[in-house]
């Protein structure tokens, strides 16, 4: 009999229930896989908009990640908002103790609706995780930070993923979900 695989979701906490970790375990149970969580931040927000987001220390971040990692093993990694330069750092950090285990960035820069999500000191930090990485998967405003392309049609997504694959991960998958927007 085989176990249940163990994955890990290092992201913020969404309190409407829509994204971050609450999404990802939701995920993670359809998938038959068991969800472990590192909480980076908490937002207040629901589905109009963000209140406030709030950074979680970084010794707690740290704590949370040794402690699920050193009882259950991963399998599998997943990362969602990671907020700051400094938190992006720290998780990186781990990241690159476990370069065996696949990787999967969600690099939550701006939402859904275009809002920016991070300064440019997070975006920059964010170079230190594009190697480890399997699969990054930005959404199109993510897409045309990294790539430097605006986005218009489905050939402009290929090239911006090719564009982001070049800065080191093995793969890159642009989210459309907001092309018709664009056109």
């Amino acid at each position: 009999m085989n176990p249940i695989p163990c994955v890990l979701t290092i992201a913020g906490s969404d309190s409407g229930g829509g994204a971050g970790i609450q999404a990802d375990l939701k995920t993670f149970v359809t998938l038959g896989v068991h969800g472990m969580s590192a909480l980076t931040c908490t937002t207040a927000q629901n589905t109009c908009g963000v209140k406030s987001i709030h950074a979680l220390p970084l010794e707690h971040i740290n704590d949370q990640i040794e402690m699920v990692t050193q009882d259950m093993g991963v399998q599998a990694i997943k990362t969602g908002m990671l907020l700051n330069q400094n938190i992006i750092k720290t998780v990186g950090q781990h990241l690159a103790q476990w370069n065996m285990i696949p990787l999967i960035i969600d690099p939550v820069m701006v939402s859904r609706t275009g809002a920016k999500l991070l300064d440019q000191a997070a975006i920059t930090a964010y170079g230190q995780l594009w190697p480890l990485a399997r699969l990054v998967t930005p959404n199109i405003y993510e897409a045309q930070i990294l790539s430097g392309l605006n986005i218009y049609t489905l050939q402009d997504m290929k090239e911006a993923a090719l564009r982001i694959q070049a800065l080191g991960p093995q793969a890159v998958l642009v989210k459309g979900g907001a092309l018709a927007k664009f056109r």
